[in-house]
């Protein structure tokens, strides 16, 4: 987490599972295995696998898919984390492999067609898709002990039908993606990357409350900003019938950057 909040306004959740209250007896992948596995191969992982945490020049090593690095800490229960969830997983699964195959045509088009990925069901095949990505996002929010709203657990629960407070939006960094083909273009480095901010969390003007808490997490150059707001009761992702805006973009500073002015291997 970002910022800095007194521990008055975070909350205790007790060694309980944040989203049926059992013991927290299970840990999350921060990302799907099978998007581990696809991105860093067994030639990769014997090369090496870094981590660098956002203002560190620390590197630290990952010894493979199932590193506890690659985890949250224990916030889920296994029921919830497995049989609850599996439908979400699933549909994770299928949405991730087209992000991985499509690359070239969601780039060009900025947009993915719901319908080409989960055919004619995918209403339900979406929504069972936020449903992982909200899972994701309460996670995050339990670990840094940040109060999940409980209109996010009736979502989750299908106890009403609409996502309340979490908005979310799918992008394309331009840069990440010119840097991953300059490194298998130019030193013949393949792997992917993996992507996830830090909470930054909003106070209200009295600072006796959190108002709202964002962050973003990404594979390779797909990235999916969120934002929880405490005060709002829509959220989502924003779909026009079966369509995903993807919109492309490039970080400020690094608009008209030649990647091998900032590839370190280049140096």
């Amino acid at each position: 987490m970002s910022t800095s909040v007194s521990d008055a306004l975070l909350h205790d959740y007790q060694g309980r599972c944040w989203w049926c209250g059992n013991e927290a007896d299970s840990r999350e992948h921060r990302y799907k295995r099978s998007d581990v596995v696809r991105n860093f191969q067994t030639d990769v992982w014997k090369a090496g696998v870094i981590r660098v945490k956002g203002g560190s020049s620390r590197e630290e090593y990952i010894q493979g898919a199932n590193s506890g690095k690659l985890k949250f800490a224990k916030v889920l229960c296994a029921r919830c984390n497995n049989e609850r969830s599996q439908a979400f997983d699933r549909a994770y699964d299928v949405f991730a492999e087209y992000l991985h195959t499509e690359e070239e045509l969601i780039v060009s088009t900025g947009e993915v067609r719901m319908s080409a990925i989960f055919g004619t069901n995918w209403s339900e095949r979406s929504s069972d898709l936020l449903k992982y990505f909200v899972k994701h996002v309460c996670c995050r929010l339990a670990e840094d002990r940040l109060r999940i709203p409980d209109g996010v657990v009736d979502f989750l629960n299908d106890a009403r039908a609409d996502l309340p407070h979490v908005q979310m939006e799918m992008s394309i960094n331009l840069s990440v993606r010119e840097m991953a083909a300059h490194l298998r273009d130019v030193h013949g480095i393949h792997g992917g990357s993996l992507w996830s901010g830090p909470n930054q969390v909003w106070l209200n003007s009295t600072n006796t409350a959190i108002r709202s808490i964002s962050s973003h997490f990404g594979i390779n150059c797909y990235f999916l900003g969120y934002s929880c707001d405490m005060r709002s009761d829509s959220g989502g992702l924003s779909l026009d019938g079966d369509r995903l805006g993807v919109p492309s973009y490039r970080p400020e500073g690094l608009e008209d950057v030649d990647m091998r002015d900032i590839c370190r291997d280049c140096k």
